[in-house]
């Protein structure tokens, strides 16, 4: 339990606020919420007990708070512990999980990415205590239609597409790319 205050001092440090907590059956892991500042114009959710399982935590964002986004980060946890449980792999740049349906009720983003954490300040994607190093990965809602272009042409190439197409990865009720 130290990590997780830890962790979430790290985060608190970086966002200005004490993250409220949340857990979901979903995933037996502690969520902090980080409300929308003037500095930084979105909610951000974050695990923190996830890094157990890869050295890895990871970070949702949404314009307005929305419950649903402290499930969804629930179950991609699940997700990422599963995959270290069952084939010790790690949390990877470029990693797709399927969402169990749309981010938001009228979304057509069912999927989640993962990358480094863009728009963070230096010194927040990764996290050490001198014996633990964690690294912070960003999800990004992605459709399907999206991430099948992803694992086929690779993830440079759909961030190249979305500078292209001036994606923002924030709102979770654009229209896919593709």
């Amino acid at each position: 339990m130290i990590v997780v205050k830890q962790v979430m001092d790290h985060c608190s440090s970086f966002f200005e606020y004490k993250g409220d907590l949340y857990q979901c059956e979903a995933a037996d892991v502690l969520i902090a919420v980080y409300p929308a500042t003037r500095k930084r114009g979105w909610w951000t959710y974050v695990t923190l007990e996830l890094h157990k399982s890869g050295a890895s935590e990871c970070v949702l964002y949404s314009y307005q708070f929305d419950r649903a986004m402290i499930t969804h980060l629930a179950n991609i946890a699940h997700q990422v512990m599963r995959r270290w449980e069952e084939h010790n792999t790690l949390l990877q740049k470029g990693s797709v999980f399927l969402l169990e349906g749309a981010i938001q009720e009228t979304s057509v983003l069912d999927c989640a990415l993962a990358t480094p954490v863009y728009y963070e300040e230096v010194g927040f994607e990764y996290y050490t205590n001198g014996k633990d190093v964690i690294r912070f990965m960003m999800l990004h809602a992605i459709a399907k239609s999206e991430a099948v272009f992803a694992q086929r042409y690779g993830l440079d190439a759909l961030e190249e597409l979305f500078a292209r197409t001036c994606v923002d990865s924030l709102n979770v009720m654009r229209t896919p790319a593709i």
